[in-house]
């Protein structure tokens, strides 16, 4: 008897993981969700340390305080990616605009996929001296 195969279709638009094969996001399935989020509720607080990683599906994010003040977040961006990684705390408040939809991965699960999946660390820009955090990696 076959076993089922996890559903990898949550990482469908995720721009960071377009191109990776079924088999290699399967392991990821399990530790993933797509939320659709209110707008107004935060996504990111300053001060706070990460226990996921978001991916903007749809929808805009604004992001308050830190370098990127002001900065507007469009599908494909990526909110924690640097503190999951370092254990630092988020630099700014990132909001949700109208229409947010964003794949959502525990810390562990990123962390995994991060030196799993050839090639991801450099999509994300992470091979790149930190500038800002949480609105750089887009």
């Amino acid at each position: 008897m076959r076993r089922p195969r996890p559903d990898v279709s949550m990482f469908a638009g995720a721009v960071p993981f377009a191109g990776y094969r079924a088999h290699e996001l399967s392991p990821l399935a399990p530790h993933a969700d797509r939320l659709v989020v209110l707008p107004g509720a935060a996504l990111a607080e300053a001060g706070r340390r990460p226990h996921e990683v978001l991916v903007l599906l749809s929808g805009e994010a604004y992001v308050s305080g830190g370098p990127d003040d002001g900065a507007a977040l469009a599908p494909g961006a990526v909110i924690g990616a640097r503190e999951e990684l370092s254990g630092a705390s988020h630099e700014a408040t990132v909001v949700a605009g109208a229409g947010v939809s964003a794949l959502v991965l525990t810390g562990s699960a990123f962390r995994w996929a991060v030196q799993s999946l050839p090639g991801l660390r450099g999509r994300l820009g992470l091979d790149q001296p930190a500038e800002t955090s949480d609105a750089a990696v887009a």
